[in-house]
């Protein structure tokens, strides 16, 4: 299936359908087609997601690329997207690049700029043919850890999505590369203050039934990061010293897939996992 050039059709789809994307953060070849074979083989759409230190690897241009080289051997959508996105350039250069998806992430300003430049910016990716996440995690905490997220307004949320955001990334418990629990109950008061898709961080250690309840209130989008890099990093110190950078790519490979696998299903409709690809087929 041809790579989605833009998020918002799948965003929409996941959030009629009550499921989410499992968002995949991805530096390399292996991981990437890792993530894509487990989507092939479940019959789900996925995003696969470069966080910034992740593009000083390469470049937006070169995974974007790799992506579509990617997306055109399967059957199932896939697109791209930019993961906390710091400033207006990065986020730009990524969307010329050809990303189906970016995120501004606003963390360190004040609320009110967050809002001007989500204004401007959803003007420039709706332009460009691409959907536009902003996050609701935290506002002047300047040098904030990026594990750490500060609780969502409801309103500061609402007033996010009331500038242009078609994702709004809400913090109600969930931390980067930490097991968490969710508040549910905040989760909820965020859903009915937005009325609309909303994104979850974190989503490597946040519990099962926990991610089950989230599809219930609008959670379209789950970042899977911390979970990769540990089966990236297990994999090659199973593969020992003695083993051959094809072998140990091919370890890697195997193992981003069976993680990959996981949070599909997780984040599938129940029951059945292919409504979602029968509505976006022509």
């Amino acid at each position: 299936m041809p790579y989605v050039t833009d998020a918002r059709p799948l965003i929409q789809a996941a959030y009629r359908e009550g499921s989410a994307l499992p968002a995949f953060n991805v530096c390399s070849l292996e991981m990437a087609r890792g993530c894509v074979l487990a989507a092939q083989e479940l019959n789900r759409p996925i995003l696969l997601q470069t966080y910034p230190a992740d593009i000083e690897q390469a470049s937006p241009h070169v995974f974007a690329q790799m992506t579509r080289a990617l997306a055109d051997e399967v059957s199932v959508p896939v697109g791209l997207h930019l993961d906390h996105g710091r400033d207006f350039a990065q986020v730009v250069a990524c969307l010329r690049a050809g990303y189906s998806s970016v995120m501004f992430d606003g963390q360190g300003l004040p609320f009110g700029e967050v809002l001007v430049q989500t204004r401007h910016l959803a003007e420039i990716a709706h332009a460009a043919g691409a959907s536009l996440e902003v996050s609701a995690e935290s506002f002047g905490v300047p040098g904030a850890e990026d594990n750490v997220l500060e609780t969502t307004d409801p309103r500061h949320a609402a007033q996010v999505r009331e500038a242009g955001a078609d994702m709004v990334a809400c913090a109600v418990g969930s931390e980067h590369g930490h097991e968490s629990r969710l508040d549910l109950a905040l989760l909820r008061s965020v859903a009915d203050a937005v009325n609309g898709p909303l994104v979850l961080h974190g989503g490597s250690g946040i519990q099962p039934d926990d991610l089950r309840a989230a599809l219930t209130c609008g959670v379209v989008k789950v970042n899977v990061g911390s979970a990769l890099y540990r089966a990236v990093l297990g994999a090659w110190r199973e593969a020992g010293a003695g083993t051959s950078h094809r072998q140990g790519s091919t370890r890697v490979r195997g193992a981003v897939r069976e993680v990959a696998r996981t949070y599909i299903e997780r984040l599938s409709p129940q029951p059945g996992p292919q409504t979602l690809i029968q509505e976006l087929q022509p």
